[in-house]
Order: structure tokens, then C-alpha cells, then sequence
């Protein structure tokens, strides 16, 4: 029986059994604690360099457990141990999770109008959502109270940020599971099961088919009345290959972005680094198939050897992180890449990017910032051991963030990015991308600057900004918080810093804003990695409301329901509710498994 085949039987072993099935002996136990002990504890105790903590990874099941070191993300790391120490280890963390169903929701699913759809709520990716169909204002903002929470079994994180029709809320999760909920009581109408985890945003077409991609770099259709798989196919080209951020759908297209886990898989030293090249895949929305590819580096070529005489690669990297934006009036894709992986650092890393709609062909690039080759092997904590660090070492300024297209007020369309560097740029679409101007929003680095969205109406830029402690390539001060800019000019209208909450350095202390941004009229919400959702005033960034996610939650499904961190997806306003993910397990952030729905207190009704 070849390996290969062994992990997928013992991955489907361990899928199709409870976790007490198979009991563990004292033996066990203590042979699967010396192995976490020897290759997983440096980085799982503490949850560095993004690794969940081992309180994390005890919420995920053993098949979970399993694949990511089979075939996902710690794959690598897992070819030190044997595949039945593999096993013994994903049964022995796992050993404390379990399924639990919520309730079935009675009749057929009628999905009613859609009221929130694509990560940006549109193909400009601005993020903006009218009053009228959000159904919150700055007068009954102060009302907010939960309607109802669901809480993700097996989960140490939510960021699969929801579509909303009237009848339905689709979004994914950890487990791979996907979940239409009703809208108004969180009853499911039905679940479908990906092979790997869910973390972008469901899209709704106009044809009654859901689309969404998982951590294998799988791309799925299915019904969105019934659940019913209509395709699925793999956009992946490199076997570290993933979908980050949320397929675009537009003119019976889905523009997939393509990023990979290699940037992690370099910590290895004997690992050949690196070889994934970023991109977008374009799948005809019918049947999936392949229209067109693109890549953001060229074919890469042995470069030389590391310390532990293992070939390099280059270049390599420069991943799509975020959801494409179409232009349709110009019929272009715009897309913002990250930095390179591995020596040398090339042109389309940091940068927006131009490609015709139809062909992927490139009409432009704007690089942002030259010279940024970066993976997990840099710096200086105990898991880096700088093996396989590019020379240019960093500072890993990704635009993880989707590029927004704007019609300004006197007509100008306008091309807004953010940038992990803490800056944001003004781009002119007619001019090859030229710089119209730019702006420092935060201090940036690796973990600071605008991470996953921005949001604009015609007048005005709203930024969350993340700027952590500790950042390589900062410039200036912590500025984490919102904070607002004339589209047309670039001229800052108003910031309303987030200071630290407690002294300790600690994710609890945070009100820093990763997550994307959302914007209705007159409010601008954000959530903060402490688990603090607020509502700013759009036009002084008053604060509006605001309540701690970070805490126990009662749930509709049953299901222990906890609040962590607010990173990645954005909230969702739509049709009188406020709808928001708590929970982000990576970079040793607060974990967390439950959807959150808030609406307006009843007339009349007690507190």
C-alpha cells in the first residue's frame, strides 16, 4: 500500500469514528506526548509563527488533525514522524472533540432576496451597504442586542464570511463543513461537506448555485436551495497550493485567487524552497471548467543551495491573497499581490495588478515596493532558523487586501489600495495604474498596516488598521484604529486611534483592526483582534455602539459557543442584522467558534 494511499485510509479510519472509539493506553498517551513534545510543542505552546495553540488545536478532530499534516499545511513539519505516529499524534489531540448537529429547519428553503453577497459586497469590492437593505442606522444602532449565535463544533476559529438572503445565511467553516442557517432563528436548511476547511466568502449567483473554495485549493458549486453539488474542481498547481482569498464571480466567471502554505513549509531546512507561484485561475461558473491562468513569477529555477546543501528556488511566491475586483466598463481583473518567497524578489510582488477579463493577459502593473522576498524561515524567535531566509529577508509587505474600484464624485473612477506597510494608494485606471496619491494610515510591518479590507462610498476611504508591537519595516507610531480619507485628495478627515485596553502585551490588550471593514450610511463597523465589535460614526468616527465578543455565548445548535479574536472577515450587514464571526485561532490570537447575529431591541421590549 503506498503512503499516499495509507493517509487518505486513515484519514476516512478516523472521519468515520467518534473520538472515543479508539482508546488510547498510558502507552499511547505517553508516546504521542513525546512526540508533540519533540516536533510540535516550539512552535504549538505558544502559538508562534501563526501556529494555533495546543488549547486550539485539542478543539479540532483527529481527521482534521491528521490531514493538516498529511496534506495541508503541516505536511512538511509531519514527514519527520512516521504515518502511524501521525495517527497516534492527531488521535491524542483530538481526543477531547465531537460533532454536535443543530436543529433542522422545517419545510423548503425559498432563498427570498439577496441581501449580502461577495466578500465586498459587490464586484467593486468597496464593502458598502445601503441603509436600504442593511436596515441600520445611527438612530437605532444604540439597540443592538444577539438575536441568536451558532457555534461551530470542532473550531477554534469562524472566518468564512457570510452571504445573506432573506431566508438564508451560507458561510463556512473549519471542519470544511458548509451551512445554509436561517436567517431570523439559525435552524440549519442543510450542510455540505468540502474536503478542507472553508475560509472564504460564499457567493451567491444569479443561476441558484453557491460557489466557494476550501484549503485544498478545491473550488465547489452547489445549490444553494438544496445543498446539492453541481462541480467541484482543483484550481491547485503546486501541492502547498490553497485558496485564501473569496473566487469572484462575474459574467459566468469565477476569477479564483491562488496562495499557498509553502511561505510556512520553508521553516523546514531540508525543504527545497520554494517553487509556488501566485496567480488567478478563471473556471467557467457552468461547469468549472478551466478558461485561463495566470501567473504572478515565472517558472522557477534552481538558484542555488541553502546552509544544509538543499537546492533553492526562484522566484517564487507572490501570492493573491484577497478577492478580484472587476472593471467591467474597461474589462479588467484588478488583483494585489504579496512578496516574493525565496530569492529573487521580482516585479509583480507588493503590487496591484491589470489583467483583461477574458484572456488574464496583463495590461499593467503598479509595484508598490521592490525588493521583498519573505518566508516563515526569517527572524530571529526560536522556530526561525533562517535556512532557507531569502537574502532580501522581507518585510513582507503583502497587499492582503482587495483593490477597490470608486467612481468619485466629480466622475474619475479611482483605484484605492492598502497595504500592510501602513500606506494607502490612489491609482488612475486610464493611466496604467499611475499614482495619484498616497497616504500613511499606520506605522505598518508584517502584522501592522490594512491587512483584509477597506471600505468606500463615493467621497470617502474608511481603513482599519492593525499595527501590532514588534513589526520589522514599522515607520512611526501605533496607529491602530480607523480612520477616514478624502477619495479625491487624500486628505485625512478624521482617525480614531484604539489604545491598548491593559498593559500586558497580549492579543487581550488589542483593539487593533485586522479584520475587514463594512460600511453603511452613516456607520462604519469594524472588529478588533481583543474581540471588540464597534460602530463608528462615518462622518467624526464617534462611537456609535460597541460590545465584547469575547466571552461565553448560548447557542441555537447546542454547541459550547466562545468568542475570541475578530480577524479576516468583516462583518455583515444585512437586512436589519449585524452579523459577525468571533474567533481566530493563528498567530497565537484568541480562539473562538460562533457566528453572531445582532438586530435592533423591539419597541418596548426589556433589556
Amino acid at each position: 500500500m503506498s503512503k499516499r494511499l495509507g493517509a487518505l485510509l486513515a484519514i476516512a479510519l478516523l472521519a468515520g469514528c467518534s473520538s472515543g472509539n479508539r482508546g488510547l493506553t498510558d502507552a499511547d498517551k505517553a508516546k504521542a506526548e513525546a512526540l508533540y513534545q519533540g516536533n510540535c510543542a516550539a512552535c504549538h505552546d505558544a502559538g508562534e509563527g501563526g501556529a494555533p495553540t495546543r488549547t486550539a488545536l485539542e478543539t479540532r478532530t483527529p481527521a482534521t488533525i491528521l490531514a493538516a499534516l498529511e496534506t495541508g499545511l503541516m505536511r512538511e513539519q509531519g514527514k519527520s514522524i512516521s504515518p502511524e505516529e501521525r495517527t497516534l499524534v492527531a488521535e491524542y489531540l483530538g481526543a477531547k472533540s465531537s460533532k454536535v448537529a443543530g436543529q433542522l429547519c422545517k419545510g423548503n428553503l425559498a432563498l427570498g432576496r439577496s441581501l449580502w453577497n461577495r466578500w465586498g459586497n459587490g464586484t467593486d469590492n468597496r464593502r458598502y451597504q445601503p441603509a436600504s437593505l442593511g436596515g441600520l442606522t445611527p438612530k437605532n444602532i444604540g439597540n443592538l442586542e444577539l438575536k441568536w449565535a451558532f457555534a461551530f463544533p470542532n473550531a477554534a476559529r469562524a472566518r468564512s464570511q457570510p452571504a445573506v438572503t432573506e431566508n438564508a445565511i451560507f458561510t463556512g467553516s473549519q471542519d470544511g463543513r458548509v451551512y445554509a442557517l436561517d436567517t431570523h432563528s439559525g435552524c440549519i436548511w442543510w450542510t455540505f461537506d468540502a474536503d478542507s476547511e472553508v475560509r472564504s466568502a460564499p457567493t451567491l449567483g444569479k443561476d441558484g448555485n453557491l460557489y466557494f473554495g476550501d484549503f485544498n485549493a478545491n473550488v465547489y458549486a452547489v445549490n444553494a436551495t438544496s445543498g446539492k453539488l453541481v462541480w467541484k474542481e482543483s484550481v491547485k498547481d503546486h501541492p502547498a497550493g490553497t485558496i485564501t482569498g473569496s473566487p469572484t464571480l462575474y459574467g459566468g466567471r469565477l476569477y479564483v485567487p491562488m496562495s499557498s502554505a509553502e511561505v510556512v513549509s520553508a521553516m523546514d531546512g531540508n525543504y527545497g524552497c520554494c517553487t509556488f507561484r501566485g496567480g488567478v485561475t478563471a473556471l467557467d461558473a457552468t461547469d468549472g471548467d478551466t478558461l485561463w491562468r495566470m501567473h504572478t513569477t515565472d517558472a522557477p529555477q534552481a538558484t542555488g543551495k541553502n546552509k544544509n546543501g538543499v537546492s533553492n528556488f526562484g522566484p517564487s511566491g507572490a501570492p493573491v491573497w484577497s478577492s478580484p475586483t472587476v472593471d467591467a466598463k474597461r474589462g479588467l481583473l484588478y488583483i494585489g499581490t504579496g512578496e516574493n518567497y525565496s530569492s529573487p524578489a521580482n516585479d509583480k510582488s507588493d503590487a496591484i495588478i491589470a489583467l483583461d477579463l477574458g484572456t488574464g493577459r496583463i495590461h499593467w502593473v503598479q509595484q508598490m515596493l521592490q525588493g521583498d522576498a519573505w518566508n516563515a524561515s526569517c527572524g530571529r524567535q526560536a522556530y526561525n532558523n533562517n535556512i532557507n531566509c531569502p537574502k532580501e529577508d522581507g518585510p513582507d509587505l503583502d497587499f492582503g487586501a482587495p483593490p477597490i474600484l470608486v467612481k468619485a464624485e466629480y466622475g474619475r473612477d479611482i483605484i484605492l489600495a492598502g497595504q500592510k506597510s501602513g500606506m494607502i494608494y490612489a491609482l488612475d485606471p486610464d493611466r496604467g495604474g499611475k499614482l495619484l496619491w498616497q497616504q500613511r494610515a499606520g506605522m505598518g510591518g508584517f502584522n501592522g498596516g490594512v491587512h483584509w479590507g477597506m471600505a468606500a462610498d463615493d467621497t470617502t476611504l474608511f481603513a482599519g488598521i492593525a499595527d501590532t508591537p514588534g513589526n520589522k519595516g514599522a515607520v512611526g507610531p501605533s496607529r491602530q484604529g480607523m480612520h477616514a480619507f478624502d477619495i479625491a485628495t487624500g486628505k485625512p478627515l478624521w482617525s480614531k486611534i484604539e489604545p491598548y485596553v491593559c498593559k500586558e502585551d497580549k492579543h487581550e490588550c488589542r483593539t487593533a483592526l485586522s479584520a475587514g471593514v463594512t460600511l453603511t450610511d452613516g456607520i462604519v463597523f469594524a472588529g478588533a483582534l481583543n474581540g471588540i465589535l464597534r460602530a463608528y460614526a462615518s462622518e467624526d468616527g464617534r462611537i456609535l455602539w460597541t460590545t465584547d465578543t469575547r466571552r461565553d455565548w448560548p447557542t441555537v445548535n447546542g454547541v459550547k459557543g466562545y468568542g475570541g479574536a475578530i480577524d479576516s472577515a468583516g462583518p455583515v450587514v444585512a437586512g436589519g442584522y449585524l452579523i459577525v464571526n468571533s474567533g481566530y485561532d493563528k498567530f497565537g490570537q484568541i480562539s473562538g467558534n460562533v457566528l453572531l447575529v445582532f438586530g435592533p431591541r423591539k419597541i418596548g421590549a426589556r433589556k
